[in-house]
């Protein structure tokens, strides 16, 4: 599963030390993933939930898994609160939702849903910060496929807003992979949309009888490459850029002597990623660097917790006698 760096102009944890929090998700979500399947395991020779003398329903298993996420909280550091921020059941509730799974790909579904929530989390929050996240991103097609259906290893940008000479400019997803970095533009359309080139500013976007103009997605991706490469050359830093064009439920229809960019579309799509796949490896130190300099680059919009700025003491004085 990829791990969200950034998204839009949110607080994300990793910005707090990209060095750090890569490797405490793979650790966490290994964890979880581990203890989850051997509750769900053992829901059958293990008495999850017994009739107390009061007529309520009490939980051992609940109470572990509130244990356990409570230990998971404070897992990565001890001082730090919420880390672990998904609403779990409580002991007075009949049961956890994974309880009446009948199948272990329920339950990795399940798993699925629960961390790509956490990712949202931790891509708008950090311990005494918080963004106010747009709903739609819990529903995003795209966002999601990247995210479950990319390693570990792999960082992705969706939607973050840069500062290049002093001014915010919109972009569209990175991918940083531990050996180049993929921008891409998406195309958003339906089962049947077509996408094609008209000119060199527009696109056509097709769908059944319907044709509407779109501006030519090489705009965008142009204005990309051009702001990360000038941002990595002023820090001295490198790395393969690669382009596409994303077109994940609908098709691109363009002559191949116009291909100037990788076209990804749903004919294609699954064999993009079965290849990133093949490409993986480990995090690498250069990769970090990479990330760092790409979030130092991008916009924050956030504010402090309520519950931070609560336990924050104000300073006294006491008046000179």
């Amino acid at each position: 599963m990829a791990q969200l760096v950034k998204l839009s102009d949110y607080i994300s944890r990793y910005e707090t030390d990209i060095y750090r929090y890569p490797s405490r998700f793979v650790r966490l979500k290994k964890e979880r993933w581990e203890r989850l399947l051997h509750d769900w395991e053992h829901r059958k020779t293990m008495p999850l939930y017994q009739e107390s003398d009061d007529g309520n329903l009490d939980s051992d298993d609940s109470s572990k898994e509130a244990g356990f996420l409570g230990r998971l909280k404070n897992f990565f550091q001890r001082e730090e609160k919420n880390e672990w921020d998904f609403d779990m059941p409580s002991q007075q509730e009949a049961a956890p939702p994974w309880a009446a799974f009948k199948s272990k790909e329920e339950l990795v579904n399940h798993f699925r849903e629960e961390i790509y929530r956490f990712q949202l989390s931790w891509a708008s929050s950090t311990i005494s910060e918080v963004s106010d996240i747009k709903r739609k991103y819990y529903y995003d097609t795209l966002l999601t496929y990247l995210l479950l259906k990319l390693p570990d290893s792999f960082f992705v940008f969706y939607e973050p807003v840069f500062v290049a000479k002093k001014a915010p400019v919109d972009l569209d997803i990175f991918i940083l992979t531990p050996s180049e970095l993929w921008l891409i533009t998406p195309l958003f359309g339906k089962k049947d949309t077509i996408f094609h080139a008209d000119s060199d500013r527009f696109w056509i976007k097709a769908q059944g009888e319907n044709k509407d103009k779109i501006i030519h997605p090489g705009i965008s991706l142009k204005r990309m490459r051009t702001v990360i490469k000038t941002m990595l050359e002023e820090k001295e830093l490198s790395v393969p850029i690669t382009t596409a064009i994303l077109a994940k439920d609908s098709y691109i229809d363009t002559p191949q002597t116009q291909k100037r960019w990788n076209y990804i579309d749903r004919r294609n799509i699954d064999e993009w990623q079965k290849a990133l796949l093949k490409n993986r490896s480990p995090i690498k130190h250069h990769q970090l660097k990479i990330a760092d300099a790409l979030l130092s680059s991008c916009l924050t919009t956030s504010e402090f917790r309520a519950e931070y700025l609560e336990d924050v003491d104000e300073p006294t004085e006491e008046l000179p006698k």
